[in-house]
C-alpha cells in the first residue's frame, strides 16, 4: 500500500528530520468532528387525523387507574379531553420523533495527535489545498511498513485507517471503532481518498509550537520515503534545494525523483521521473 504526504516546502523538515507532523485531533477545524453545537430538529407539523386522536384518548383513558375510571364514562373522559387537543397532538408527535442519536463525545480525542495522509498523488484538489497550490511536493510512504501496521508505536496504541464517507453521521455505536469521529465525513469528502493515523500525543519524540497551534512530530525510519514529487509550481530555488537534499543524503540513495506534469488536453495530472 502506497501512502502520500502532502507538504510545502516550509516543511522540508519532514525529510531532514525525519519526522512526521502531527496536529492535536481537536485543533482541525471540522465542527463534525469537535461535536460543535446541531439544530434541534421541531417535531413534524404534519395533521393527525381524528382517527389518531381518538386512538390516543382512548389510550389514555385505558391507562388511568382503575378508581378514576370508575369516576368517568370513556365517553365523558375523550369528551372533556378532546378541548385539549392542540395539547395533546403536541404530545403525541414528540413521541413520534426518533430519539437523538448518541453522537461520539469529542473530549475523548484530547490526548490524540493525527497525521492526515492520501491514497491518491495526482488530485488536483490536494495539491492545492494541502501542496501549497502545486508549489509544494508530495512524499510517497510505503504504507505497509511495521511503521504504520504495527498496532503499537513505541508501546502505545496507533490506529492507521481510511476515512470511510457517509451522509450519516457516526453515533457511538458506529461500526468503525475506535474514535468513529475521527474515521467519518461527509460524502462530499470522498474525493481526497483520506488516511489518517491516530497517536497518543505523550509518544511524539517533540512538540512544537507555529502560529499558536501545537504539533507533534513522530520519527520515522529513512526507509518509509519510496519517492518525491515536484509540484509543477515549485520555484527553482526550491527545485535546487530537494535535489540537493536527495542527491547528497546517503539516507535517500534510493529514493525515486518525480515532476507532476499537466495534461495537454484534460484536467488531469501526471506524474514523471525526473
Amino acid at each position: 500500500m502506497k501512502l502520500y504526504l502532502y507538504l510545502s516546502f516550509r516543511h522540508l523538515d519532514v525529510l531532514r528530520n525525519n519526522r512526521l507532523h502531527f496536529s492535536g485531533a481537536l485543533e482541525r477545524q471540522d465542527p463534525f468532528e469537535n461535536n460543535r453545537p446541531s439544530v434541534r430538529k421541531a417535531p413534524e407539523q404534519t395533521p393527525i387525523s381524528n382517527e389518531d386522536f381518538q386512538a390516543e384518548l382512548r389510550r389514555q383513558y385505558a391507562a388511568l387507574p382503575a378508581h378514576m375510571q370508575s369516576l368517568v364514562t370513556e365517553d365523558y373522559f375523550c369528551e372533556q379531553a378532546a378541548k385539549k387537543r392542540p395539547a395533546i397532538e403536541k404530545q403525541m408527535r414528540q413521541r413520534q420523533q426518533p430519539k437523538v442519536k448518541k453522537l461520539p463525545e469529542a473530549k475523548k480525542l484530547e490526548s490524540l495527535s493525527v497525521c492526515r495522509l492520501f491514497k491518491s498523488p495526482d488530485n488536483p484538489v490536494l495539491w492545492e489545498r494541502y501542496g501549497d497550490n502545486y508549489k509544494g511536493f508530495v512524499v510517497e510512504l510505503d504504507g505497509g511498513h511495521s511503521y504504520f501496521m504495527n498496532p503499537k508505536h513505541k508501546e502505545q496504541p496507533q490506529v492507521l485507517r481510511p476515512v470511510t464517507y457517509s451522509n450519516e453521521r457516526p453515533s457511538v455505536k458506529a461500526r468503525v471503532q475506535p474514535f468513529p469521529s475521527l474515521f467519518y465525513r461527509g460524502e462530499g469528502w470522498s474525493f481526497e481518498q483520506e488516511v489518517r493515523l491516530v497517536r497518543p500525543k505523550e509518544a511524539a519524540d517533540k512538540v512544537a509550537n507555529a502560529g499558536n497551534q501545537e504539533f507533534f512530530l513522530f520519527n520515522f525510519p529513512p526507509g518509509l520515503v519510496k519517492q518525491v514529487i515536484t509540484g509543477c509550481n515549485a520555484s527553482a530555488e526550491d527545485r535546487k534545494q530537494l535535489k540537493q537534499l536527495l542527491s547528497v543524503d546517503l539516507r535517500f540513495k534510493k529514493v525515486q525523483q518525480a515532476n507532476l506534469w499537466l495534461d495537454p488536453d484534460l484536467f488531469e495530472l501526471h506524474v514523471k521521473p525526473a
